[in-house]
């Protein structure tokens, strides 16, 4: 039985906030970015989940949805399940078979990998991942400059024309000192120590990234489009040159510079801009990463482009938004 991602859906926050706000107020900003997405008052993981999912389900039969998974860094419960949320406000099935994954910037594509798994125990041709993501941290920490927000859907089918999945690789070590958060906290951390990141982020994903051209018998070179996980302006870009990609194979899938760091929906924000632009036949690769420490590398291949299903694509998401300035963004993060 083939599985492909036959539709995707993309929901961005309207507020942005230009980096120079930051230099201007602060002298300084941790973050690469030209601009970020800001959620506004009324906006949270769950309603961005909601409209993504809602963008990836247009002009489709929501009755043969059978499995719904989930992902995010920061559900808004740290114990409930979320998918009955998802279930109501979409009108979906009561009966799906559904899965939650968190604690990890590794979660969306995880997310995509379950539902791929949990479609074989269930009769319903489509499965619903949604990966929505906001990480947060205080104003006052450095890491927060760079947080963004935004959420993407896909839509999984059995045996149908799309964006085939072909494999994964997964690969997975300790190192300790990355960002983390502990229990009951909203300030991220980490020991701040750049190299020490960089090196266990290029050497985890290059494993996963090596293990996946090693079990299908491709090279890089074969890849159309490289989407390595972006939590900052250039680490993700300067491996890429490293391993040998072009910057033609990885252009399509630089969304930081006008996102920011989406946490668990970086990979995937980035693998929707792709797929505006992809060609049938394009390979394409999408890796994962979670400090702590790991990385998935999934190999798909478009068969049929999915713009057409497309109800709102990525580059329309992008388009639409208004800037603020640094003093609206502190009243909207509740800082003053």
């Amino acid at each position: 039985m083939s599985k492909s991602i036959i539709s995707y859906g993309v929901y961005l926050p309207y507020l942005r906030i230009k980096r120079d706000e930051f230099l201007s107020a602060l002298g300084s900003c941790s973050a690469a970015m030209k601009e970020k997405t800001v959620m506004d008052i009324d906006e949270d993981v769950t309603t961005m989940a909601v409209e993504a999912a809602r963008n990836a389900l247009a002009g489709l039969d929501i009755s043969r949805v059978g499995v719904l998974t989930l992902a995010s860094t920061n559900f808004p419960y740290q114990e409930k399940e979320m998918a009955g949320t998802m279930v109501e406000a979409l009108g979906l099935s009561n009966n799906v078979l559904s899965a939650q994954h968190a604690n990890s910037t590794m979660s969306g594509t995880q997310a995509i990998l379950s539902a791929l798994g949990l479609m074989d125990q269930n009769d319903q041709p489509y499965a619903l991942v949604v990966v929505s993501d906001a990480p947060t941290s205080a104003a006052h920490v450095d890491l927060e400059n760079g947080f963004g927000a935004g959420a993407c859907a896909f839509v999984l089918a059995k045996d149908e024309p799309g964006l085939a999945y072909e494999g994964v690789f997964g690969y997975s070590t300790e190192a300790m000192g990355l960002r983390y958060r502990l229990p009951g906290e909203t300030d991220m951390r980490d020991i701040g120590v750049k190299a020490y990141a960089t090196q266990d982020y290029n050497e985890t994903v290059k494993a996963a990234v090596s293990g996946l051209m090693e079990k299908t018998g491709r090279k890089l070179a074969d890849y159309n489009h490289v989407i390595l996980h972006q939590s900052d302006a250039k680490t993700a870009a300067a491996l890429a040159k490293k391993m040998g990609c072009t910057e033609e194979q990885t252009k399509g899938g630089q969304v930081f510079a006008q996102l920011g760091d989406t946490g668990a929906g970086a990979p995937l924000l980035a693998l929707c801009r792709v797929l505006d632009v992809a060609a049938n036949g394009d390979h394409i690769l999408v890796c994962s990463y979670g400090s702590g420490s790991g990385s998935q590398a999934l190999s798909f291949k478009l068969e049929k482009s999915l713009v057409a299903q497309t109800n709102k694509p990525m580059q329309a998401a992008l388009e639409y938004k208004k800037y603020i300035s640094y003093v609206q963004y502190l009243k909207l993060k509740r800082s003053i």
